[in-house]
């Protein structure tokens, strides 16, 4: 519970000057972050994020086993039966539709087209 104008002071920081972003980004196998998106290398990619477990791939997972919280395959390299564990649902009970309704002037989608609700 940070109170206002307190920073992180523990953890590691992009290395560029003045730059106060977590570092992501390295030459590929590396160890560790050195420079945040903004201010990455040519060549660096990031090291930090897990990568989908299909040998080779370097895309980021999204899919997994329904119930399962982490995510462990990229949709190109999902097995069958895995649904998108990354993604929002529609907050329908038992739907399982990316949400893309809302109320005017709020964020983010909260139903799908089949479950929104009046005024949507």
């Amino acid at each position: 519970h940070k109170l206002k104008g307190m920073v992180d002071v523990k953890g590691k920081r992009c290395e560029h000057t003045g730059c106060t972003k977590h570092p992501n980004f390295n030459h590929e196998g590396q160890m560790g972050g050195r420079f945040c998106s903004e201010h990455k290398l040519k060549g660096m990619v990031n090291v930090v994020s897990k990568r989908c477990e299909h040998g080779g791939c370097t895309k980021y997972p999204s899919w997994n086993h329904e119930g399962e919280v982490h995510s462990r395959f990229c949709g190109a390299h999902k097995l069958k039966g895995m649904v998108d564990v990354k993604g929002k649902r529609c907050e329908h009970t038992g739907c399982t539709k990316h949400p893309n309704f809302n109320h005017e002037g709020q964020m983010g989608g909260r139903f799908c087209s089949e479950h929104k609700l009046k005024g949507m």
